[in-house]
């Protein structure tokens, strides 16, 4: 704002430089009345009516803090801010602050190397907003000044997760090389993951500390180890020698008792993995026990080759001889032919395509399927005459059923009218003829029925 006008030429201001804001300190006294109601300049302490205005100017931009109006205009007093009689001693306490805020902000942004970086800043920013901007030159300078801090630390700590990501994957190779019974590759290999490490800026003092300590561990742990192999070297190699004979006498045994070849396969490749889990045995031992090893490998691959090549060949003949047999039983069943000759031909196939035996995973099920549909086709057109003349057959025992119940019904109505004993004796013998006929015919028709439902 603009410094308020007066229109009071006995008016007195007194200003005072404050550096701590970068202005004046402003009091202005004006509207002095004598006791004749005419201007005169303000003294303090007078009681003369003389109003009081009390602020900063910046630059010619002037902030109030308070207004005591004259007594011509009411006496009243208005405060700029909420701070009232005390703004200028919270403003100077409050760019304190700030400049304390700054300092913390910037020691983050260049050396802080915490994992909590980030909240630390949000927390000094949190205090910053929370503070008045006062609009003076100083809350400009200190404005530009926590900004430029904030903006230092993203990428400084962006660089840091890099770094750090970049130095736990050279530190993810130590589990591997821990594992190196090479002592001389194994410390090779360590010392190639030290200078990969200093090649990559820093993750932080701490995680700094941590990896390098990580790796210096893994060289240690190298050296114990490489000391105590030298120290018990005699007896490690006699361990290994023991060891790597039984390994041989395993695959020997292995050879001479397979069952089943892919099995053995695995077997044998895990006697070959304990040999080399083994150790040396010493080169006076190790190339005489590994030539004993390999040629018991190479008799035991020659004759799983063997296996699986008469394996194979006999799937072929199976699969050919099935074929064959496949075509023999579509050109049947094609014939619609259900002589006694076809039929006995269709049985004996099935004979011929067991003996025929396995075909191989792959090729087996879709053979006997393709078999078993054309076989069907023939045993279902045979079913269906059979089926049919045993139809026709039910047909002609239901109609004599019938007559034999018709007839038996007639008997029944004249053994009640027989007009002698000697006449219904007759009948009597009649009806129990019947009778056992229809109980014949009956038994014969639910036969018939089964054999056509089954």
């Amino acid at each position: 704002m603009n410094r308020p006008v007066f229109n009071d030429e006995k008016l007195k201001e007194r200003r005072r430089e404050h550096k701590a804001f970068g202005g004046y300190v402003v009091e202005i006294l004006y509207g002095a009345k004598d006791a004749d109601g005419n201007a005169v300049e303000p003294r303090d302490g007078e009681n003369d009516g003389h109003g009081r205005w009390y602020g900063i100017d910046c630059g010619g931009d002037y902030t109030m803090f308070s207004w005591t109006h004259s007594n011509a205009e009411g006496g009243e007093t208005e405060y700029g801010t909420e701070y009232k009689d005390d703004a200028v001693n919270v403003m100077e306490e409050q760019l304190r602050q700030k400049q304390a805020l700054c300092r913390n902000a910037e020691e983050i942004a260049r050396d802080y190397e915490g994992e909590d970086g980030q909240e630390k800043l949000d927390a000094i920013k949190a205090e910053w907003d929370a503070m008045k901007n006062w609009n003076t030159p100083k809350d400009a300078e200190l404005e530009k000044r926590f900004a430029r801090a904030l903006a230092e630390y993203a990428p400084r700590a962006e660089a840091i997760r890099d770094n750090t990501a970049a130095k736990q994957a050279v530190i993810d190779k130590i589990a591997a090389i821990a594992e190196l019974t090479n002592f001389k590759e194994a410390k090779a290999a360590a010392g190639k993951l030290r200078e990969e490490l200093m090649e990559i800026g820093s993750a932080g003092e701490d995680k700094d500390r941590e990896f390098a300590k990580q790796i210096s561990d893994l060289q240690k742990d190298i050296d114990r180890r490489r000391k105590e192999f030298f120290d018990n070297l005699d007896t490690n190699r006699a361990a290994a020698k023991e060891k790597k004979a039984q390994i041989i006498e395993s695959a020997k045994n292995l050879l001479a008792n397979v069952s089943n070849w892919k099995a053995a396969g695995d077997q044998l490749n895990g006697l070959f993995g304990d040999w080399k889990a083994a150790g040396s045995a010493g080169r006076e031992f190790d190339d005489t026990l590994w030539e004993e090893f390999n040629a018991v490998r190479d008799e035991f691959y020659k004759k799983r080759k063997e296996f699986f090549d008469e394996r194979n060949e006999k799937f072929k003949q199976s699969i050919d001889t099935k074929n064959k047999l496949i075509e023999e039983a579509k050109k049947i069943a094609a014939e619609e032919s259900y002589t006694r000759e076809n039929t006995d031909r269709m049985k004996a196939l099935d004979v011929e395509w067991r003996a025929a035996g396995y075909s191989g995973r792959e090729e087996n099920d879709r053979l006997w399927n393709e078999f078993n549909e054309a076989k069907e086709v023939f045993w279902s057109g045979k079913k269906a005459i059979a089926v049919a003349k045993l139809q026709t057959e039910l047909e002609e025992k239901e109609a004599r059923l019938k007559t034999l119940n018709n007839q038996l019904e007639d008997l029944e109505y004249r053994i009640g009218i027989a007009e002698t004993p000697a006449m219904k004796e007759g009948f009597e013998k009649d009806i129990y003829i019947k009778k056992s006929q229809i109980s014949d015919i009956e038994n014969a028709i639910s036969a018939l029925k089964d054999k056509i439902a089954g």
